[in-house]
């Protein structure tokens, strides 16, 4: 009977002891404080790169032609710049037709986009005697820097994910092309060149990222960038031939070495997650009308 009785209060001991051993809950009571740390569980909930993702080689490349289509687009509107030729009205309104078309095709086409599309050019063709005499008390050298500055701004804020977010960013850019433009067109002497050039800028850096994130990510992508690049590649030879080395550098280094050393880098990621971590609460959903909350 003795024996009865203490294996009666071993096994009572053993079950007080199993419902007192620690659980990782917030919602049950238990006797222990709460900073306490089960040094048992402590290391063996450790876990290495939970979530990672990771991206393929050709995934990178695919990522990279982005900001390759936007240096092409700025080492085209630069070079054009340079090119001497007379802008006629033909081409002005060719080039107009193109800015609205495309912009429209954005937006929509609705009255109140095309009252926009009114209101603006009557702005810009109003303003062009003013642009062109903006900056003529100011040397050369002055204006090509701010223009260098703009256009560098406008490629390093540039949203090349297609997010509807950072829209400070996006503003940003935009002006800082539309700034580069006044001061190129500033110095030309023909007020179809100026209103040409502002034009040639609201085209490439309002109008045509926007198309080309439409078909980003598409079979379409590798063709579009290779148009840009051959494009910018030919004025660069018909206008100044020395660009054509740093962009063909350009060229590899956002479609070749970027990408390869950052599918390189991925290997050296080790994040590591433990008990020291805050707690994640988890909405496991419904049960039978409560909600069923975990702790990660």
């Amino acid at each position: 009977s003795n024996k009865a009785v203490v294996s009666t209060q071993s096994t009572g001991d053993e079950s007080m002891k199993k419902e007192a051993e620690f659980q990782k809950v917030l919602y049950r009571p238990q006797p222990y404080p709460d900073n306490y740390t089960d040094e048992k569980l402590f290391l063996s909930s450790l876990k290495r790169n939970k979530n990672l993702q990771t991206y393929s080689f050709l995934e990178c490349v695919d990522q990279g032609q982005l900001p390759l289509q936007q240096l092409c687009c700025t080492v085209t509107f630069f070079l054009l710049h340079f090119l001497e030729f007379n802008v006629t009205d033909g081409m002005i309104y060719f080039m107009a037709l193109l800015t609205v078309m495309g912009y429209l095709t954005i937006a929509g086409f609705n009255i109140h986009e095309v009252r926009t599309v009114i209101l603006f050019g009557g702005f810009l063709f109003g303003l062009s005697p003013i642009i062109q005499t903006l900056t003529r008390s100011v040397s050369d050298d002055t204006i090509y820097a701010m223009v260098s500055i703009g256009l560098f701004t406008n490629f390093c804020l540039h949203d090349y994910s297609g997010s509807n977010g950072d829209y400070m960013s996006k503003c940003v850019s935009f002006n800082a092309a539309i700034f580069s433009a006044v001061c190129l067109a500033s110095r030309l002497d023909n007020l179809n060149s100026v209103l040409g050039t502002i034009i040639v800028a609201i085209l490439i850096y309002g109008v045509v990222p926007k198309l080309t994130k439409r078909i980003s990510g598409s079979k379409k992508m590798p063709l579009l960038t290779m148009i840009f690049l051959l494009g910018s590649t030919c004025l660069s030879y018909i206008s100044v031939p020395i660009v054509i080395v740093p962009l063909v550098i350009s060229a590899v280094a956002c479609l070749v070495i970027v990408p390869a050393f950052f599918v390189h880098l991925q290997k050296q990621k080790d994040n590591i997650f433990g008990p020291w971590d805050e707690a994640v609460l988890k909405d496991l959903g419904c049960k039978g009308g409560n909600r069923d909350i975990s702790a990660e």
